[in-house]
């Protein structure tokens, strides 16, 4: 990478325990560019932060040559949000930058104009097609709201920017028009016909 400098005093969050139901097979070992899906995300992380937290749900990715730190769910069987919460206690710094394992496009100049936003608990885009909150900031303070949300059975991580006692920036898709104008960086892979797409995609994005 050029231009970009290392993103101090926040901590990355990597969420790799999902099922792939989906997908009918482990995402996180899907092909990607001679590598795999996880690899490829954690090493383009690893490049823009000093801390990266990899959330499993059990110990079963072998990750020694990786620049992360392996956590499993601190709170079993509570999905997406589930994860944040444990990335976010793990976390060394007081704001941490999550994104799924899936997403084969990140792009680093993206990743980095997000981090240098305002400080508040929660930094999330919204493209046309929804919220991205596995592509967000959150702050430690999101972590007593997930964990009474869990406790309530809500596992909606967009709830978060309801709770008045959080500050929330909702950050619209122009900002990154001019590094992404096509939000590929968004881009998560659920599918087979997700990962076809991705794979073609792919070569006319560099």
């Amino acid at each position: 990478m050029t231009n970009i400098q290392k993103i101090t005093n926040i901590s990355a969050v990597v969420l790799a325990g999902g099922k792939s139901r989906r997908m009918g097979k482990d995402k996180r070992t899907l092909e990607w560019g001679g590598t795999k899906f996880l690899d490829k995300v954690c090493i383009t992380i690893g490049e823009l932060f000093d801390e990266i937290i990899l959330v499993t749900a059990i110990e079963d990715y072998p990750c020694g040559h990786l620049p992360v730190r392996l956590v499993t769910d601190a709170i079993p069987q509570k999905g997406s949000l589930g994860g944040i919460f444990t990335g976010i206690k793990e976390a060394s710094y007081s704001s941490v930058f999550v994104v799924a394992c899936d997403m084969p496009f990140l792009n680093p100049f993206v990743i980095s104009r997000l981090c240098a936003l305002p400080e508040n608990d929660v930094v999330m885009p919204k493209l046309s097609t929804g919220y991205q909150p596995l592509h967000a900031r959150y702050s430690k303070r999101c972590s007593l709201i997930m964990e009474k949300m869990i406790q309530e059975g809500n596992l909606r991580i967009q709830s978060l920017i309801q709770d008045p006692s959080l500050s929330v920036q909702i950050v619209e898709e122009t900002l990154f028009d001019d590094i992404d104008p096509h939000g590929y960086s968004f881009l998560n892979i659920n599918t087979p016909a997700d990962y076809e797409f991705a794979r073609k995609a792919g070569p006319h994005l560099k």
